[in-house]
C-alpha cells in the first residue's frame, strides 16, 4: 500500500536527521503513536499533514510521493475490497 511506501520516507528522513519518533512527533504536535502508525502505514497521511513533515524534516514534498508512485498493486481494481483504506 501507498501508506507503507510513504511512512518508510518519513522513517528514513527522521532518521537522517537523528531524531527519535518522540522528537519529531513533539515537533508535528502528534503523539509518538501517530507518528508511529504514519510510518508503519497503518494510519491515512492527508496531504497537509505531509507537507508539514516534510517542512519539519526539510524535504520536499516529492520526496515522499515519488517513492510510493507506482509500487502499489492496480489500486483501482481493489478500491471496492478495502473499506479502510
Amino acid at each position: 500500500m501507498v501508506y507503507r511506501s510513504i511512512g518508510l520516507r518519513i522513517q528514513e528522513a527522521r532518521q537522517e536527521l537523528g531524531l527519535t519518533q518522540q522528537e519529531l512527533a513533539s515537533r508535528l504536535g502528534l503523539t509518538q503513536a501517530a507518528l508511529s502508525n504514519y510510518e508503519l502505514g497503518k494510519r491515512r497521511l492527508y496531504l497537509a499533514s505531509l507537507e508539514q513533515i516534510a517542512g519539519v524534516l526539510g524535504k520536499p514534498l516529492s520526496y515522499f510521493t515519488e517513492s510510493a508512485v507506482g509500487t502499489d498493486e492496480d489500486d483501482s481494481q481493489n478500491w471496492g475490497r478495502y473499506p479502510y483504506r
